[in-house]
């Protein structure tokens, strides 16, 4: 058997890795170079807050001036890797497809702890709303998460409703026969339909009872290829899309095995917004919120 080379594994991972990263695309992302510098592992997203106009009473009155403001939302990067030792015995007698047998499971499950960085942030999310699970009530709570987004201003377009598996059959129930949505394939895989709005996308690596409606913009999701390693025998890197990593090879002549090293740094965070006073000024201690979170409960 013909060992890939570092470049030739890129190639066949790449695909994979987006395949697995369904949630990472329905939210914002935060361009790789913008990570570094005197932040190092962790990037603060300025997040533009709406203004207010003033209206000047009479004629020759003083103009009012206000600030304008950001709030910040930091995500820290975590380095997420799988490391595979491949012995000259193994290499010799027991592989038959390396790209199949070693670099599909590598691949898969860094893509999955990529995905998680997003996952874990949604199942943190305190609950916003119930449903008793049967179709009726979940199609009342869902208008109220609609409702909800609509009036903190979150724009109609771009709205997504991930699921759990249980969640999932309600909503299933509710969308018949519907065709799925008109997204690219990779999210079409794991999109239910079009419900009020929404772009119903299932997700294993959501709470099975949940459910979270949002705007794109309510959370943000970070990669980055690491650089290419210095003392590697071979290292090749490639994106796609704003999602990437790095494939490692190197001889451990000591124990006579290759080792491939996957990598890739991600992670994510929720926004939260201010809320503003009628003059104007953010009130203290008081956010809003881009995202609805349901849950199956009594």
């Amino acid at each position: 058997m013909a060992v890939l080379t570092a470049q030739g594994i890129a190639s066949t991972a790449i695909p994979l890795l987006i395949r697995n990263l369904v949630l990472a695309r329905t939210v914002s992302m935060v361009p790789s170079d913008e990570f570094g510098g005197p932040n190092g592992e962790t990037i603060t997203v300025r997040v533009p807050q709406p203004g207010r106009a003033r209206e000047q009473e009479n004629r020759g009155d003083l103009l009012v001036a206000d600030d304008v403001y950001e709030v910040p939302v930091d995500v820290a990067m975590k380095h997420l890797y799988h490391l595979k030792n491949v012995t000259d015995q193994e290499l010799t007698f027991d592989l038959e497809n390396f790209a199949r047998q070693v670099t599909r499971v590598q691949t898969s499950a860094v893509a999955t702890s990529a995905e998680e960085q997003l996952t874990d942030v949604m199942n943190a999310l305190a609950g916003d709303g119930q449903t008793d699970g049967t179709a009726a009530d979940t199609r009342s709570a869902l208008l109220e998460a609609r409702a909800f987004l609509s009036s903190n201003d979150a724009p109609a377009g771009s709205r997504y409703l991930a699921v759990g598996p249980n969640f999932a059959n309600i909503v299933l129930e509710l969308l018949g026969d519907r065709e799925t949505a008109n997204t690219d394939s990779a999210l079409r895989e794991a999109t239910l339909g079009r419900l009020f709005g929404f772009t119903v996308v299932e997700s294993n690596g959501l709470d099975a009872d949940s459910a979270v409606a949002y705007h794109s913009s309510g959370f943000v999701w970070a990669n980055r290829i690491p650089r290419p390693a210095r003392g590697a025998g071979e290292s090749a890197a490639t994106s796609d899309q704003g999602v990437g990593l790095r494939q490692v090879f190197q001889y451990d002549a000591s124990r006579a095995q290759d080792q491939s090293l996957l990598s890739t740094f991600a992670g994510a965070a929720a926004v939260y917004d201010w809320d503003f006073d009628e003059s104007g000024e953010p009130e203290s201690g008081d956010v809003a919120k881009r995202f609805y979170k349901l849950e199956i409960g009594s």
